[in-house]
This record gives structure tokens, C-alpha cells and sequence, in this order.
């Protein structure tokens, strides 16, 4: 599995890993920082600890956030909360 160097890449990703219930938690879940050992681990342990600077700096912008210095704990938490609103938006429609 590659880096993701966008947003979209990063959803395509997280779908092929999760499972729908997996996918199903995240769309209900109500506080996204109960993913923060889990799902956040896997992000910061596959993608955020593995970028360049560059890539660091060129994803997150992907994610519409201009950030000051890079802290994986508050961007895979930013990367969940995102990948819910997509979710959301996907799964519903396929209700």
C-alpha cells in the first residue's frame, strides 16, 4: 500500500481496509476520539510517520488545514473526523 498523496487516495485507502462495520461505527460514533488508539494508531503508524516534510505539508493541505508544525495525534484525529463526513455522505446515499 502506497502513501496517499490526497484526500481522495487516503478515502480510497480507508475503504479497502475497513470493514463496513468498521465504517458503520465511525459513521455513527458521536466522539471520533474514540478512534484515537485504533484507527488513528493505524494512520499515524502507516501514513504520518512515513511522509517527507513535503508530503507532510502538501496532504494536510489536501485536508484544508494550514498548520504550523506537524503532530500526527491532532492530524490523524483531523483525518478521521474528515473521512466521517465522507462516510456519511457515502453510505447514507447507498441506504
Amino acid at each position: 500500500m502506497n502513501l496517499p498523496s490526497n484526500k481522495k487516495e487516503c478515502f480510497a485507502q480507508l475503504d479497502e481496509i475497513l470493514s463496513e462495520e468498521d465504517k458503520w461505527a465511525i459513521v455513527k460514533s458521536k466522539d471520533t476520539t474514540e478512534f484515537h488508539f485504533t484507527l488513528g494508531l493505524w494512520i499515524r503508524n502507516h501514513w504520518l510517520y512515513k511522509f517527507s516534510e513535503e508530503e507532510k505539508e502538501l496532504f494536510f493541505k489536501e485536508f484544508g488545514r494550514d498548520i504550523p508544525f506537524f503532530e500526527p495525534d491532532f492530524i490523524s484525529g483531523e483525518i478521521i473526523e474528515e473521512y466521517q463526513k465522507h462516510l456519511r455522505k457515502n453510505l447514507r446515499s447507498k441506504k
